[in-house]
């Protein structure tokens, strides 16, 4: 059964309350709240990844690099380069007022080995774990992990206790 088309005024009040809705919230916590309501996990991250094409795009990175970096189509990229060439603003002004850290590490500024790693996390995941533990960590707590880590006289012996902490946890 075909659903009925929403006429013109119902649209347009729809999208009005919609971005009255974005403009409305103030805080981080509570972008993502909304955002978890409103969207599947599909969608959110169709559109990160839109956004991130329009980024890279205006970085100047080619199509290949992207498709490689974000497993995305030749298509989806040239949808969006589409729509930064005939418009684009609100995807400029968003960019311009995003974080640096949220800058992308081109692909081929990681290591053989750091690829290896990502392309089989499970095989790797202690280190990577404490690879984000380390990137997130404030300086007071990078210093405790630096202390932690000169202080280890048998890196083995740890390893060992830390799978045994894990086996226990898990049964």
């Amino acid at each position: 059964m075909r659903r009925k088309r929403i006429p013109k005024s119902l649209r347009t009040d729809l999208l009005s309350d919609l971005l009255e809705s974005f403009k409305i919230i103030k805080s981080k916590e509570d972008v993502a709240l909304f955002a978890q309501d409103l969207l599947t996990r599909d969608e959110a991250e169709k559109l990160a990844k839109r956004l991130r094409i329009a980024k890279l795009l205006l970085e100047g990175k080619t199509y290949e690099e992207i498709e490689s970096f974000l497993d995305v189509s030749h298509g989806t990229i040239a949808r969006v380069a589409g729509w930064l060439s005939e418009k684009g603003e609100g995807f400029r002004k968003v960019i311009s007022k995003l974080p640096e850290q949220a800058q992308v590490k081109h692909w081929s500024e990681y290591s053989d080995w750091d690829r290896i790693k990502r392309r089989y996390p499970s095989y790797f995941w202690p280190e990577l774990l404490l690879e984000e533990i380390v990137k997130k960590a404030n300086k007071r707590d990078k210093e405790r992990l630096l202390n932690l880590i000169a202080s280890l006289e048998n890196k083995d012996l740890v390893h060992k206790k830390i799978e045994r902490a894990l086996k226990y946890n898990t049964t």
